[in-house]
């Protein structure tokens, strides 16, 4: 499962011509040193705009001095990222979440033996142990952002701290959101254009996490606000948060 992208921006034939450059770009090094290459991003993703670049990512057998691109490229007039590393060592270590987000909307171009599949399929799924923890400390800690540190700054005198305390909460809710729909964390640069489009959300969800979002005045009265129009969210999606993870929000509590 995961989120399919419809950016209102794309170009198709933007994409046409990302995609050829791409495929005629990666063509010398179809070759017996290269164990995979991989387009990622928006030639991956399957859309393509004026601000989008090429990202490919070559890997190469262990001891292989041949000569690779350089990370960055112009071609005409886009530009191309070039991500070179090991197989073998990429194969070792582990990969944070962003980077398997990343790969998990990759394109396979070269795997003669099957290697790159099969690191994908290692490497990248969520797996049932960080979906769970995911739902708990996504509803644990947004609760305590938002109702608890908000009341420590505002103790403490410092507003200002306590608006940011909600947008806090927001990160860990939005991590909430991805585990319930069984989806990897996306890259922040995507996080809400992807929790956007994530099926299992609370009712009218795009004109509430606006309430939230905004910010008018740095004052108590709008922290109240903007507490109580999250806080209608979180009340929202806990029963479901509590059944997927198998435990109380108490429960939780006792674990995060």
């Amino acid at each position: 499962m995961s989120v399919r992208f419809t950016i209102q921006s794309s170009d198709p034939a933007l994409l046409e011509k990302a995609a050829r450059i791409a495929k005629a770009f990666v063509q010398p090094y179809l070759r017996d040193d290269i164990v995979g290459i991989v387009f990622l991003g928006a030639v991956a993703r399957g859309y393509f705009d004026r601000s989008a670049d090429i990202d490919i990512a070559i890997f190469t057998r262990s001891g292989s001095n041949a000569a690779m691109p350089g990370k960055f490229q112009k071609v005409e007039d886009m530009g191309v990222q070039c991500w070179i590393s090991d197989y073998e060592t990429e194969l070792a270590a582990p990969w944070d979440m962003a980077k398997r987000w990343t790969y998990a909307r990759a394109q396979i171009v070269f795997d003669p033996g099957g290697r790159i599949a099969r690191l994908l399929e290692e490497k990248v799924p969520l797996k049932p142990e960080e979906r769970k923890w995911l739902l708990m400390s996504g509803l644990t800690l947004s609760e305590w952002c938002v109702n608890r540190l908000t009341q420590i700054w505002v103790e403490r005198g410092n507003i200002i701290s306590a608006h940011q305390m909600i947008d806090q909460g927001l990160v860990y809710f939005f991590d909430m959101l991805f585990g319930l729909n069984e989806e990897l964390v996306a890259d922040m640069k995507w996080r809400y254009y992807c929790v956007e489009q994530l099926e299992r959300l609370p009712g009218e969800f795009r004109e509430r996490i606006q309430d939230v979002m905004a910010l008018h005045a740095f004052t108590l009265e709008e922290l109240e606000r903007r507490k109580a129009a999250f806080m209608g969210m979180w009340r929202e999606m806990q029963p479901a948060v509590e059944k997927e993870a198998g435990l109380s929000f108490d429960e939780m509590l006792q674990v995060v």
